[in-house]
């Protein structure tokens, strides 16, 4: 008799329960992503003081917006303190902004990596508050906020409204408590994976993918982004999860790209042999759009032996050339670097390759996979109504990078990273980047 073949959704099954739980009972915690909205019951009488704190993290938020019994404007009068002000911060904060719910304009406030941070807002006198309202910043950082607590100090005493770690404890049991077929060990990691997902833990879930049978783990990232992460803006890629372009507004998208042009204009100041690279080309050529599971743009720019002789001393150029022109370039990588307009803004990765005779090539691609006359000089084609450069025969680029299956989109696209081939030219012992492009 033949014994049956489980397929990965099937294997998966107990776990769109415990999603399904998640939406469920737990819709406070999709606060986590980026503006994500906490609503928080008040039931405590009148509130003289309410308390944001977080241990050992930035404490920021767009807004606050206070319902009282009455109707009245709860925030007449109200002061804000914090525990610290991160940058300039405390210099532009107004209340009217943060207390300005129906108009939310970023980030009102922001305070250093504090081993215990605070918010606290003092009401002018005690108010009969009904709901608080909290209004998470609208990037990937939101996800810092998944431990607030939330206390009121009435006449008497001090009240916890929400706290976010006793209801990340609730969910540990209750996944805990989970029927999972058996000691099917892939499949406790990724239980705890959703877990991590829920409460916003991203980087850990994308750790416990370490191992884990490929085809679950595709059948993972789309349980989860079938319903737990769209809410949130989020979308889970083989990287992990981020705020990917499907979520993006059409003006930060045609902001973007032009930010991207913008570098590859200056870099060109340095060599003509500079472009968008990896899916960013994907982006021009075959969807004519921003790819809706990617998140950012790459760069590839190519050196001569005699401009660097090894992708550390290319990297250094790369970054002393930007930061004299006022870019914030971060990053150790040894085969790119991230470039953004300032510390806090949308960056771009910038990868160097170096030119070994006619070959070319960026990890993580494969060593020596392209040519002068593939990539240079390089041609001008539109994305989103701005002129971008890109590899002189783009497709042919692709099909190299990507094979013949370029031209159908596959969110599950890894590159094989062969960190071994690229050894010589790196010169650093810190493992080579990559980029964040699928296809």
């Amino acid at each position: 008799m033949t014994t049956p073949v489980t397929s990965a959704a099937e294997r998966l099954a107990p776990l769109r329960g415990l999603v399904d739980t998640v939406l469920r009972d737990f819709p406070d915690l999709a606060w986590v992503g980026p503006s994500g909205v906490l609503e928080v019951p008040v039931t405590v009488g009148r509130v003289s003081v309410l308390r944001l704190e977080l241990t050992d993290q930035f404490l920021h938020l767009q807004s606050i917006g206070l319902e009282t019994a009455d109707g009245s404007d709860a925030s007449a009068g109200a002061t804000v303190t914090a525990s610290s002000w991160y940058g300039s911060y405390r210099e532009t904060f107004t209340p009217g902004a943060l207390f300005d719910w129906d108009r939310p304009g970023g980030t009102r406030v922001h305070t250093e990596k504090d081993a215990n941070g605070w918010v606290e807002v003092r009401f002018a006198k005690p108010v009969a508050l009904t709901t608080v309202r909290l209004r998470n910043v609208a990037n990937e950082t939101a996800a810092r906020a998944s431990t607030l607590r939330v206390t009121a100090r009435t006449r008497f005493r001090s009240h916890v409204l929400f706290d976010g770690q006793a209801r990340h404890r609730q969910l540990r049991r209750t996944a805990a408590g989970l029927p999972l077929g058996g000691a099917d060990t892939d499949l406790v990691a990724l239980r705890d994976a959703v877990v991590d997902c829920a409460r916003g833990a991203y980087p850990k879930a994308l750790k416990r993918l370490d191992g884990v049978d490929p085809e679950l783990v595709k059948a993972f990232r789309a349980l989860v982004n079938e319903e737990l992460l769209p809410p949130r803006e989020l979308l889970w890629t083989i990287h992990g999860a981020h705020r990917s372009f499907r979520f993006w507004s059409d003006e930060e998208k045609v902001t973007y790209v032009r930010f991207a042009s913008e570098v590859v204009e200056a870099l060109r100041e340095l060599t003509p042999h500079v472009c968008l690279g990896f899916g960013s080309v994907l982006s021009v050529v075959r969807d004519k759009a921003l790819i809706p599971h990617d998140d950012d743009l790459d760069l590839i720019i190519g050196f001569e032996p005699h401009e660097a002789a090894t992708l550390a001393d290319g990297l250094e150029t790369v970054s002393a050339f930007l930061r004299e022109r006022g870019f914030d370039v971060r990053g150790t990588w040894s085969a790119h670097r991230q470039v953004g307009r300032t510390a806090r803004s949308k960056h771009v990765d910038v990868f160097v390759g170096l030119f070994e005779g006619d070959a070319i090539s960026w990890y993580p691609g494969t060593r020596g996979g392209l040519d002068r006359s593939t990539m240079y000089p390089t041609a001008v084609a539109e994305l989103l109504g701005v002129e971008c450069r890109v590899p002189a025969r783009a497709e042919v680029y692709l099909e190299r990078l990507y094979g013949p299956g370029w031209v159908s989109p596959d969110p599950n696209f890894a590159h094989r990273w062969d960190r071994s081939s690229y050894a010589d030219l790196a010169a650093s012992a810190t493992p080579a980047g990559a980029p964040t492009a699928g296809t």
